[in-house]
């Protein structure tokens, strides 16, 4: 088990507010809308957030896998008991296409298949919720 302190909450907290900023400074022009296999948008900013938390909790939980709506790495792998961290960096990518604010990036830690920790920000509004 992870000791989820306030030290791991802060550096989260610190991390999906960089997720959040990267999502802000993709310019609307350079968003390339693309579909994915289900159907579903993706852009530019999905993957600037992506990116933002890959680097990021693999300096903060090295070894700790990570599944990621933007990602295959660990997509279909049964974990149990293992701790894992759950991902969406930019959930509601057609609200963030349309210019709506209500769009999140969200961040969570399963453990032994219960959420222990879980933070949903939403960059437009600067709202936290942990």
């Amino acid at each position: 088990m992870l000791p989820t302190d306030d030290a791991l909450l802060a550096a989260l907290t610190t991390l999906v507010s960089r997720a959040g900023r990267a999502i802000l400074d993709v310019s609307r022009d350079a968003l390339a809308v693309r579909e994915k296999a289900d159907h579903s948008p993706v852009t530019a900013a999905d993957s600037a957030a992506q990116e933002v938390i890959a680097e990021g909790l693999a300096r903060l939980l090295p070894g700790v896998p990570v599944v990621s709506e933007e990602s295959d790495d660990n997509a279909g792998r049964g974990f149990g008991a293992a701790t894992f961290v759950l991902v969406d960096p930019l959930d509601g990518t057609r609200e963030f296409v349309k210019g709506i604010d209500e769009y999140t990036v969200n961040v969570a830690i399963v453990e032994a298949g219960r959420p222990t920790a879980g933070l949903v920000f939403l960059p437009a509004r600067g709202a936290l919720y942990r």
